[in-house]
């Protein structure tokens, strides 16, 4: 039987309460290109952005190693996180070296993803949230399977076939609990700022133009809080796997 989503919110915060530093060992270089990326941000505002011309390539630098970090970050936390899952000892270093020579084989898959839920999309919304179901855990077989490019893709299809909106509502279900917890755990250092400064920090406060601070906040809170919503979805593939027997 298909797990519920409760048991997903369930499982993935049991993991990620048990496991949180082992996680935290890896997501920090996230963290730490954050604060660089808000400190920068914040030079820049001081300085009425003369230095500009100085900055720019080092926010160009910053984005190149966010990105590529996050690639190996999303890949090492789906491995430790299927460990711990299924209850096999944790080996985050082992793991986190041998996640590196499949970056670009992750990146591969997630291109093909996104250029087929995009091409749905195009052609009609509906198409592309039909695709996006079917190929949404690609990845993770990619990830925890080692199947590449349009193997994954297949793989992912077959898992979803016959239980769509089944899976619909798991994914559903537990990320608009992770978007409440974000909006509490992301309100409140807001309102303390606010509060401290006697709300002058939200002066300039738009959609368009968000502080450094904010940025900070909602980037750091974000990136700590990434095994938790990683869990969701190796969890869920692990039933399905389960299921499918």
């Amino acid at each position: 039987m298909l797990i519920q989503p409760v048991d997903i919110l369930s499982k993935s915060w049991q993991i990620f309460k048990v496991n949180w530093q082992e996680f935290t060992k890896v997501t920090a270089w996230l963290v730490v290109l954050a604060v660089l990326s808000a400190l920068l941000s914040y030079f820049d505002k001081v300085t009425l952005f003369m230095f500009v011309s100085y900055t720019f390539p080092v926010y160009l630098l910053i984005s190149a190693l966010v990105f590529v970090i996050g690639l190996w970050v999303n890949i090492v936390l789906a491995r430790l996180i299927w460990s711990a899952l299924h209850q096999i000892p944790i080996e985050r270093r082992k793991t986190a070296h041998d996640s590196w020579r499949d970056t670009v084989s992750y990146l591969w898959v997630s291109i093909l993803v996104g250029v087929i839920v995009t091409i749905g999309t195009i052609l009609f919304i509906v198409p592309g949230v039909i695709f996006g179901i079917w190929y949404s855990f690609a990845a993770l077989v990619f990830v925890l399977e080692g199947a590449k490019g349009y193997e994954a893709l297949k793989k992912s299809k077959a898992l979803v076939r016959g239980r769509f909106w089944l899976v619909v509502w798991r994914w559903a279900v537990p990320f608009f609990v992770y978007s409440l917890i974000l909006v509490v755990i992301i309100g409140l250092p807001t309102l303390l700022v606010g509060v401290l400064t006697q709300w002058d920090a939200f002066k300039e406060f738009t959609a368009n133009n968000q502080p450094w601070w904010f940025q900070l906040i909602q980037s750091v809170v974000t990136v700590l809080t990434m095994p938790l919503s990683a869990g969701f979805g190796v969890v869920l593939y692990s039933s399905l796997k389960e299921d499918a027997k």
